[in-house]
């Protein structure tokens, strides 16, 4: 089908027309964030494209938070999109995951390489600032605003590339430093045009209020204070849940069922949510009167599938045992990041490690 939002990439609406006000969007990544990807060699890639749907597995908790996130209300609604750096071939086994996992996504897209790959434009096939900012752009332009919750992984640039987006979208960078980065970040220049046309247009909300990069390579969360507090690294999709929590983004039901699929698809123990909780709390990204609240609403994870007889109040007793007995340290910051600096140093990195010489 055509796409309604006059997309140059391929995408699709999978929900009807509503008419509900948005309360919130939610903007994901799939490989690595959503579902568990391995795409580091070309044997990897082939071997991810022929799994049928049922054989994709889910980052733990990712299927039960989005269900969460996205469960009905009488007033509002969400908006939840996807966009992917896949190639566009996966888009039905992709949408068939979905529908498996309950999901229903708004605006779905992934990448067309091999359009890239018959127009010669190699550096874009792995490249993903221009494909993902200008995508980024170009649904919001369709979309209502609304706050912005973005979620991505360490994998490629998804810290970089969302807050830059967040940065263009408030006008906290000008449109001049945009091209100046586009430039330096090589993104082709027809491409690169997109990006600054709907930069200068658009209209100016600081809308991102959060931004969740899954640590899938064991990333150490430090990387990421260049990025400055909007940007929370996270080791498990637990963290995720308690930050939307304290945040009111969440409620208690929905981050119960996530601990309870995270139990049942990845054998997750006691002990496991207790050290994810001690890592999101010591690192300030909590408010303290997190537990207590927790506790005044333990009633609704009565009857959650999958959640062991009385495991939410052990996990409340150990997370109130863990939780940082004074305030936590709050890191003084002032943005927006050198977007520029942060690109050459990641080069300086790569060149370093296929040198041999790391560091």
């Amino acid at each position: 089908p055509s796409c309604p939002h006059s997309c140059l990439e391929p995408c699709r609406r999978l929900r009807g027309p509503v008419s509900k006000p948005v309360r919130h969007i939610f903007r994901w990544d799939l490989d690595k964030t959503y579902l568990r990807t391995d795409f580091d060699t070309v044997r990897d890639l082939l071997r991810t494209a022929l799994l049928k749907p049922e054989q994709r597995q889910n980052v733990p908790g990712t299927g039960a938070l989005l269900r969460a996130l996205t469960r009905p209300q009488e007033d509002t609604r969400v908006v939840v999109t996807f966009i992917s750096g896949s190639p566009e071939q996966m888009r039905s086994k992709i949408e068939r995951k979905f529908a498996l996992d309950g999901v229903r996504p708004d605006i779905f897209i992934l990448k067309p390489q091999l359009r890239l790959l018959l127009r010669g434009k190699f550096r874009a096939i792995r490249g993903q600032v221009g494909y993902k900012l200008n995508a980024l752009l170009r649904v919001r332009t369709k979309t209502p605003l609304a706050p912005e919750t973005l979620f991505g992984d360490d994998a490629e640039q998804d810290a970089f590339i969302y807050s830059l987006y967040a940065d263009i979208v408030s006008h906290a960078i000008s449109v001049d430093q945009l091209e100046l980065i586009l430039k330096e970040a090589q993104v082709y220049q027809d491409t690169a045009l997109r990006i600054l046309e709907r930069a200068a247009s658009i209209e100016a909300r600081p809308t991102v209020e959060r931004i969740f990069i899954n640590l899938d390579r064991k990333s150490p969360p430090g990387q990421f204070l260049v990025f400055g507090p909007r940007v929370v690294p996270i080791s498990d999709y637990f963290q995720a849940a308690v930050v939307l929590y304290g945040d009111g983004i969440l409620d208690a039901r929905g981050l119960f069922q996530v601990v309870a699929d995270m139990i049942v698809e990845a054998d997750y123990a006691l002990t496991d949510f207790g050290s994810s909780f001690q890592d999101i709390a010591r690192r300030g990204r909590l408010p303290a009167d997190l537990v207590a609240r927790l506790e005044s609403q333990l009633e609704q994870a009565q009857l959650i599938e999958g959640l062991p007889a009385e495991f939410e109040v052990a996990l409340l007793e150990r997370m109130r045992s863990l939780s940082p007995r004074g305030e936590t340290l709050q890191l003084k910051w002032e943005g927006p990041p050198d977007y520029i600096e942060i690109l050459r140093a990641d080069a300086k990195l790569r060149e370093a490690i296929e040198a041999g010489t790391p560091g």
